[in-house]
């Protein structure tokens, strides 16, 4: 997390756009620590949690935001990218990504395929959403049995939450890299009680450029001549994409409370870089006639997915609705969500998600130092595969929790504890079943205890426990087939266990004056993890891998600091560094996880003077030489970036220019998460401008 970041002028307002800015030619300053964070149910800041929380918004996540959430994330401390191409990446935190990371809209669950395999999108467009909340650790107890890595919180003030002003925005933007074009527009406002909410976008690329060959110098050298001479430099196949949607939400807002609607659709098709896939042309009397050598001959299609979600939201919140209770907080989201993979023009898999979840929370008036907030969450998914090579059968998972988290503030000490039951369900259709079994039932039990010791006004200290249990998923259970996507054939356990976590987390925070640091210490034991192996096998000219689970640990660290250089000759200056690490201990195989996070360490300078405010970025991504069975190794590489921005006020409004560059080193990056890494590296150098105005 950017700690403090120079370039706050951009109000934080919850129900601000993300391009809504105080329209002033001196705005105010406003600390992201100071903010609500709404991804805690119990309320309360940064400051005032014993778990890591980080916040991004304003001119900050400006800077960084990209096509996927997952790049969008990536630099900061502790998270990584699953990156499989422009068209998908989810962010990977601590190591551990998947199901395991929650990705939420306000709370909800964002209802998308994502999770189930790193080649589907998250159904989400990063340029319109105005704020992002991460919740480190496993956050099982607060969101459901499979969230034992974190949260990702996106807001976007679909359902506006309190009265606000008119106002709208649209930003422009295209880059060298890809020839990509995008265009989002929003507006926001109300008259009275009714308030209202208007956003759309639409993104195409071109397949972008790379330094050198797709292949990893490994894979090329075990090419003949003549396909070595096939191989196309500079360009990246098959990595276009072209992206659309919008959003609508209608609310009431009173001193009661608010209630209101939303309708939101997301439509993307992009290409899956690498991931082809052999069919067999069957041969005929004329070719056994003509020439038998080209009888039963190969023909490799390209993989890409087309993707359509429509989501339905309903969300109110009622103040003091009963003496004991002092908010109460009501969420509903339904989904229909398609994702088909196509093989060439041919359709190969469609995935069909209907899914509903229902969630409630009740803050209760304090008792003395004591406050808390008890809720119940239900979630109902039917994931249906249809096509030759669907992997995963089709299947409902229904889960019900009940949890309640209590704080006792002993200012300067804050102590919190909380308890989560969950029941959880993975059923497949009528008449299926693998190894005889059709059904798991899960019940499971999440606790916690923190505490937070405030040592002065600048200085703070967090120690949190966790012990929580995380259920097997649909696909770790009951896969069985080809997965295009991914080149392998994965073939799951209907006999997994849940997997047990003991998590301790131990962090430092020095939040004010001109010198800020956080430094926070990680370790993860789990029972029974669940993890994908590569056996070796080979089926369907694929490789085998299968679902299994071994004990593992999980370990390391984030630090970052930055230093405060104000009214220099040159502007204000704000030097910063970071570092992170994660290690992991498997009791299988040689010992190894696969795809495990890479260290990384980086530097930056953010400049502000007047109107003008740029940044340059530097990090260091270290090889990782120490790898799976089965697995490649992958080079280190340093990422250079810059911004330049320059803001124009006319009267109400605000015009922003700005320019980027991304790999400026022009660098061959490979992404060790990611399963393409030996096919796809990432984009080579990349300039995007455009224009930001807000009204």
């Amino acid at each position: 997390m950017h700690l403090r970041p120079l370039t706050q002028a951009i109000a934080l307002a919850v129900a601000a756009g993300p391009f809504a800015a105080v329209v002033a030619q001196d705005p105010e300053v406003v600390e992201l620590e100071a903010m609500e964070v709404r991804i805690l149910p119990q309320g309360g800041t940064a400051l005032d949690s014993t778990r890591p929380v980080q916040i991004l918004a304003g001119e900050y996540l400006d800077d960084r935001k990209e096509a996927t959430l997952g790049e969008t994330l990536e630099s900061e401390p502790g998270i990584h990218s699953t990156y499989f191409g422009p068209g998908a990446g989810r962010p990977i935190i601590r190591g551990l990504g998947g199901s395991r990371v929650r990705i939420t809209e306000d709370g909800l669950n964002s209802l998308d395929a994502s999770a189930l395999s790193p080649d589907h999108a998250v159904s989400t467009e990063p340029l319109l959403v105005d704020r992002i909340e991460i919740l480190r650790g496993p956050s099982n107890l607060l969101y459901g049995s499979t969230a034992s890595a974190g949260v990702v919180n996106l807001i976007d003030n679909r359902i506006p939450e309190q009265r606000q002003e008119f106002g709208g925005a649209v930003e422009l933007r295209a880059n060298s890299v890809a020839d990509e074009r995008t265009g989002v527009a929003r507006l926001d406002g109300g008259v009275g009680a009714f308030q209202f909410h208007f956003d759309g976008f639409k993104r195409d690329t071109d397949d972008y450029e790379i330094p050198g060959f797709a292949l990893s110098p490994e894979l090329l050298a075990e090419l003949d001549e003549e396909e070595r001479e096939e191989q196309v430099r500079g360009r990246l196949e098959n990595s276009a994409q072209e992206s659309e949607g919008g959003s609508v939400g209608f609310s009431l807002v009173g001193d009661w409370g608010f209630a209101g609607l939303a309708y939101k659709r997301f439509d993307t098709d992009y290409g899956i870089p690498g991931a082809g896939h052999a069919h067999e042309e069957e041969s005929d009397e004329h070719d056994e006639a003509h020439d038998d050598e080209h009888a039963g001959e190969e023909e490799e299609e390209s993989v890409s997915i087309g993707l359509e979600q429509e989501r339905y939201e309903f969300k109110a919140g009622l103040y003091q609705p009963v003496s004991a209770i002092d908010e109460l907080n009501f969420k509903l989201v339904t989904n229909d969500y398609q994702h088909i993979e196509f093989e060439g023009d041919e359709v190969g898999t469609t995935f069909n998600i209907d899914a509903t979840e229902l969630r409630a929370e009740a803050h209760h008036r304090p008792v003395g130092r004591l406050s808390g907030v008890f809720g119940v969450q239900y979630e109902d998914t039917e994931l249906e595969a249809i096509g030759d090579e669907a992997f995963v059968p089709p299947a409902t998972t229904e889960s019900l929790g009940l949890f309640l988290v209590e704080e006792f503030d002993l200012d300067p000490f804050k102590l919190s504890a909380g308890l989560r039951y969950q029941d959880d369900e993975v059923r497949l259709d009528d008449g299926l079943s693998m190894d005889g079994i059709a059904r798991r039932d899960f019940s499971s039990v999440s606790v916690s205890a923190g505490a937070l010791w405030r040592l002065d006004e600048d200085w703070q200290t967090s120690l949190n426990w966790q012990r929580s249990e995380r259920s097997p998923t649909q696909e770790e259970l009951f896969a069985n087939g080809p997965h295009i996507a991914t080149q392998a054939f994965e073939i799951g356990d209907p006999m997994l266990g849940k997997e047990t976590s003991n998590n301790i987390d131990f962090g430092i925070h020095k939040h004010s004056g001109v010198f800020h640091v956080r430094l926070d210490l990680f370790y993860n034991n789990i029972d029974d993890f669940v993890f994908l192996a590569d056996t070796g096998e080979i089926e369907d000219d694929l490789p085998v891998q299968v679902w299994s689970q071994a004990d593992a640990n999980f370990w390391g660290a984030e630090a970052q600091a930055s230093l405060l250089f104000e009214d220099t000759a040159v502007g204000d200056l704000e030097w910063r560094v970071f570092a992170d690490s994660v290690e992991a201990d498997l009791k299988a195989g040689n010992g190894e996880v696969p795809r495990l996070s890479p260290g990384r360490i980086g530097t930056g300078i953010d400049w502000h003077r007047g109107n003008l405010r740029a940044n340059v970025n530097y990090q260091r991504v270290f090889e990782v030489d120490e790898v799976a069975e089965f697995e490649t190794r992958t080079g280190g590489y340093d990422a250079l970036s810059a911004n330049l921005a320059y803001r124009l006020v006319v009267d109400s409004s605000e015009v922003e220019f700005f320019v980027k560059g991304d790999n400026l080193l022009d660098q061959t990056q490979r992404v060790h998460t990611s399963f393409l890494k030996d096919f796809a590296p990432r984009p080579g150098l990349n300039v995007t401008g455009g224009v930001r105005v807000r009204f």
